[in-house]
């Protein structure tokens, strides 16, 4: 299996009810050509998948008889319907870019749209926080507006900044949620409201973020929290009904297992069925569906594989699962589809194992071995987040490296979700909990595994990064060869400079510039660079919001500086996402890089 693998692959995503109870998705392809480019298509499955456009399609809703759906016009989002009586798609907004819409019982469309086309090239003037967001750019500040679709014709309900960020109409009004004002909007501290009438009506809220609002006949249902254990808060189901709020269930809620092999956006609640409230949540490593009713009570639902996607229908329930050597699949009563069952993609399963710590946790995870007896060179791969986990999900990259001889040891120390809360947490220890979780878990498998002690190398993204400079400047004779990926290198400019900096800095540090500056330098690898002796790829993209490009620069100028053998490879126009959504050439020559990386240094 070599890298080019990816461009036979296809994806399936944006689960939702259809008509007469089948389900719609979109399946996404990898169009060959120069560049190669994404082709995502709207799709009916009734036993059998049946496209409904041959063009782009994005977020479908179904509300009888139309289909609607976002595409590209030019360089703009605009709004489209598909009457699946007959006719070709309908364009129903021309604005200078629609941000996102939702559609009410009653089929009611509400749409955010910018007023007004920025002009390239001008200046932009801001006076809140965040001005950027990593896979937007530069956000438009005061450029929004939230607009009604009323007999063809776009009738302007809202415009305030901050912006609402979500909406769901309902029969009493329109819920929306936003920042009262923009000391909340930089603080992450989101209000619910009910427009209705023209007059805006505070709900619930201003303690933290609120998001994924579900209307149903028995009130709102949505997930927040106040960030009351910091960065590793865990969510919480609420229920608004009769003007009171109530909590119902809270845990590791949405799937948030590590994948490169998925494209596009997955429904995972929460999602009323007429008896209860459908909703994932991430466990010991597994994305698990559970129906939630009115009292709080909770069921696991029997379900193979873990659970990306969802859509109950009156046919049934319909799943897209995944698990360690499949991309998503689509389950349900009408059967199985599996969109690469053509494809040869020999993925391993591998080996569960789990180190029990002195503390008296233990930290799981798992080896993928390659051919042979070995003893066989070792990469000790980290997550991001660092509140995610790795888990039943696939990874073509760790896969690739089995293929090309070396074995991958990946793990959930603390700090990772799915575990309970207490788990999540790191308070302040990034370096401390994590790196002890990480270095016995290493020491175990290659104390229980043909691996070779002499050959281990490292490698992560974004939180991963972080850790791979930190412990090959910690630990300078531990790896033989590190490949470090949209890393944090100095917490000082990545407090001013990241998408997330001033808020992420605190909740996860305590700390600020003006602050504690000693806390911010301290857990500055940039601080034990020139302890560093491995030979390190620097990889790293232009337009990463979320780690700014400063910090690979950083981190690769100063090796180089110090002798170093290390390397920069460098990506133009792409963001924090490249691994998983980038383009699929770029994503293809990352790929490359690493495997001629470990190639040549371990």
């Amino acid at each position: 299996m070599e890298p080019e693998i990816l461009f036979k692959l296809r994806f399936l995503s944006d689960l939702t009810p259809g008509p007469d109870g089948f389900p719609l998705l979109l399946l996404t392809d990898i169009q060959e050509g120069d560049p190669p480019r994404y082709r995502s298509r709207l799709a009916l499955f009734d036993g059998a998948l049946r496209f409904l456009t041959q063009e782009e399609a994005k977020k479908p809703r179904y509300a009888h008889p139309y289909v609607y759906f976002l595409r590209k016009v030019g360089e703009v989002q605009e709004l489209f319907r598909l009457d699946l009586r007959g006719g070709e798609a309908e364009r129903l907004t021309e604005t200078p870019g629609v941000l996102d819409y939702a559609l009410g019982p009653e089929g009611e469309v509400v749409f955010l749209a910018l007023k007004e086309a920025p002009k390239p090239g001008s200046p932009r003037v801001y006076e809140g926080w965040p001005f950027k967001f990593d896979g937007r750019g530069l956000l438009p500040e005061g450029n929004v507006a939230l607009y009604a679709l009323e007999e063809g014709q776009q009738k302007l309900l809202l415009d305030r900044y901050p912006v609402p960020k979500e909406m769901v109409p309902s029969p009493e009004g329109l819920y929306l949620v936003m920042a009262e004002d923009k000391g909340a909007q930089a603080e992450w501290r989101d209000t619910l409201y009910l427009l209705k009438e023209g007059r805006l009506q505070k709900v619930y809220g201003g303690f933290g973020p609120i998001f994924a609002l579900e209307w149903s006949p028995e009130g709102l249902f949505f997930l927040g929290h106040a960030f009351e254990q910091g960065g590793g808060t865990e969510a919480r189901l609420y229920h608004l009904h009769g003007g009171k709020v109530r909590v119902l269930f809270e845990g590791s809620l949405h799937n948030s297992i590590n994948s490169d092999l998925r494209y596009g956006a997955h429904t995972q609640g929460p999602r009323w069925a007429g008896n209860g409230v459908y909703i994932v949540r991430t466990e010991e490593g597994t994305g698990r569906l559970y129906r939630v009713d009115l009292e709080g009570e909770a069921e696991a639902l029997p379900v193979e594989g873990s659970v990306l996607s969802f859509a109950h229908t009156e046919r049934g329930l319909f799943l897209l699962t995944e698990d360690f050597t499949h991309p998503a699949r689509l389950w349900g009563p009408l059967g199985v589809y599996d969109p690469n069952e053509g494809v040869s993609l020999p993925l391993a399963e591998p080996i569960y194992t789990e180190w029990l710590s002195p503390e008296g946790h233990r930290v799981p995870g798992w080896v993928l071995l390659p051919e042979g007896q070995g003893p066989h060179p070792v990469i000790l791969y980290i997550h991001g987040g660092p509140h995610t986990a790795f888990g039943r999900a696939p990874m073509l990259e760790l896969q690739l490296f089995r293929q090309a001889g070396y074995a991958v040891a990946f793990a959930n120390p603390r700090g990772s979700t799915g575990y309970g809360q207490d788990f999540a947490l790191l308070q302040g220890e990034w370096g401390e909990r994590d790196e002890r979780d990480l270095l016995g878990f290493l020491d175990h498998v290659l104390a229980r595994f043909p691996l070779d002690p002499g050959r281990v190398g490292v490698a992560g993204g974004s939180y991963g990064g972080y850790m791979v400079n930190w412990l090959t400047a910690r630990h300078p004779g531990r790896f033989k060869a590190a490949v470090t990926d949209r890393s944090i290198a100095n917490w000082f400019s990545f407090f001013g400079a990241s998408d997330i900096g001033p808020r992420f800095t605190f909740m996860e540090l305590m700390a600020r510039p003006w602050e504690r500056a000693e806390v911010l330098w301290e857990k500055s690898p940039l601080r034990y660079v020139h302890q560093v002796r491995t030979p390190t790829l620097v990889v790293h993209s232009e337009q990463d919001h979320r780690c700014p490009i400063d910090q690979g620069e950083t981190w690769y100028t100063a090796l180089l500086h110090l002798g170093v053998k290390a390397r920069f490879f460098r990506v133009p126009e792409e963001g924090h996402e490249l691994s998983r959504s980038g383009r699929p050439d770029r994503r293809l020559a990352r790929l490359k890089a690493y495997l001629d990386w470990w190639r040549e240094n371990l």
